[in-house]
Parts: C-alpha cells; structure tokens; sequence
C-alpha cells in the first residue's frame, strides 16, 4: 500500500474507498485520477470525501469539500478560483513524490487506455476542513468539530449477527477469500469516512478500535465497503484489488474492538486497466 492514501466518497450504492497518490498542499488535499472516474461522478453530484493517511505511528482522518479541476471545464464557483490557482504547484509536487508511479504510466503508456491518459485526468483537492487523529493503539490525539462528541459516549450496541452466506460467483477474485488489512468505508451524516481495518473472511467482518468507530460517529445499521488493494507495483498494469459493498452491521465490542460484519451483495475487481462489476 506504500505511501498511498485511503479516499472515500459517497457513491450511488454507499460508500466507496480507493486508494489514492497525494500530497497536501495550500490547505487541500491534491490526488488526480481520470476524469471518468466514479470518484469524480461522485463528487459532481455533490458528495463530501474524507482522506486516510498513516504517518510516524498516527492515522489521520481529514474531510471536507472536494473540488474537481477539470480543464475541461470552468471552475464552478467563484470560490472554487483560489484552488485552482494553487493546481499547476500541486501537480508538480505529486510528480515530484511519486516519480516512480509516473514512470510506471510511461513504461504501460503503449497499454493505457484512452480515459486513463495524462491528458484525460483530473485534479481532486478536497479541503482541510475537519480532523481526527489517533494512535495506532487507538488514543485519540487531535479532534475537530465534526468528530466531537461525549467522551463517555459508546457505539451502537452490538446485536448477534449471523455469517452473511456469500456464493464465491459473486467474488471473483480470491481477495476477499484470505484475512488480513483492509479500508472500511462507512457513511455518516456529515459524509463519508474510512477506517484502517483487519479484514476476517470466515466471518465477512471487519475490526476496528471501537474508540474510533465511537467518534466517527458512523450509520450503523448501514451501506459500507471493504476495500482490499494489492497494488505495490508502480505500473498500473500490474495493480488488483477488489471492492465488496453491502448493508453492515456492528456484531459485537470485545477488549476494545468493534467487529462489523459486511453482508457483501456486490463487488468491484480490477486487474490493471481492466474491471468487473458483479451483483
């Protein structure tokens, strides 16, 4: 997963995770991606987005409004000016970060499809405008506005929840067949979120820190994701994940973490430049 970051909107079905490049810059966070994106469809429509990071043993949950500079068309809003002068610096600065996923681009330019080339991407910044900032032990360590609430405050209780029966037909990849780390992506009044979590296959369910899940203040009972990326290799060629979505649920709190079981109903898989949608 690198030095990538976990992106989250609110797509058509609940919300969606991908992982993402980016830097911050100005205020903003700045990641750039094609312009037939669903992410993008998503925020034309209006959705917030909120970005994941990891650094020097913190996470780090930022959300706000996304901003989509497209030179193909005008900025939106006299607002939306200000960002736009600040694009020409941030795209420099991405290149400067990720030099080996630029020339991952070059060394597949021959393969790339039409909608994933330089000249049909985007920018996406999306302002700081709330935060929360925890430990890897789950200790809160920063919190704005959006994710205050009563320290005493709990979870939604937790109500026994059977194993959701999955036929593998509708997981065509084995991804979601194996334990391990994944991105939890869950909605909320104020928009969508993402969670580092630890995916448990026998049980479609998810940990998180239930201190964390507290203060994110997440619909549950509700639509959620669970994003699992393989994509080391700076080639987009070479890249594969999978994207299961469904109703979640919160099962149980036990020593501090919370267990949401996902009832996957359909998926998304990519290898490379190719992808599968199954319902």
């Amino acid at each position: 997963m690198g030095n990538f970051q976990a992106f989250v909107v609110r797509g058509a079905s609940g919300p969606v995770v991908t992982l993402q490049a980016g830097i911050d810059f100005g205020g903003y966070y700045w990641t750039t991606t094609s312009r037939r994106a669903a992410k993008v469809a998503a925020l034309r429509r209006g959705s917030g987005a909120a970005v994941l990071s990891h650094n020097d043993q913190a996470w780090r949950l930022r959300s706000g409004r996304g901003v989509i500079i497209d030179p193909g068309r005008p900025p939106r809003a006299v607002r939306d000016l200000s960002v736009f002068a600040l694009a020409g610096s941030a795209l420099a600065l991405i290149a400067v970060r990720y030099p080996d996923q630029l020339l991952g681009y070059v060394a597949d330019a021959a393969s790339t499809p039409k909608a994933w080339r330089l000249h049909h991407r985007v920018l996406i910044a999306v302002r700081h405008e709330d935060e929360l900032v925890w430990t890897d032990d789950g200790i809160i360590t920063r919190r704005t506005n959006r994710f205050r609430h009563d320290p005493d405050a709990q979870p939604p209780s937790a109500r026994p929840t059977k194993r959701p029966s999955i036929t593998h037909d509708k997981r065509p990849v084995s991804l979601l067949d194996s334990d391990g780390k994944c991105w939890l992506g869950l909605d909320s009044d104020a928009g969508p979120i993402a969670l580092p979590g630890g995916w448990t296959a026998s049980r479609s369910a998810v940990s998180v820190p239930a201190t964390i899940l507290a203060a994110v203040n997440a619909r549950l009972p509700g639509r959620a994701c669970v994003t699992i990326d393989d994509s080391d290799s700076p080639r987009p060629s070479d890249k594969s994940g999978i994207i299961g979505r469904g109703d979640a649920s919160l099962s149980r709190i036990r020593a501090g973490v919370a267990s949401i079981v996902v009832r996957v109903d359909s998926t998304t898989t990519w290898n490379g430049f190719r992808s599968t949608v199954a319902a």
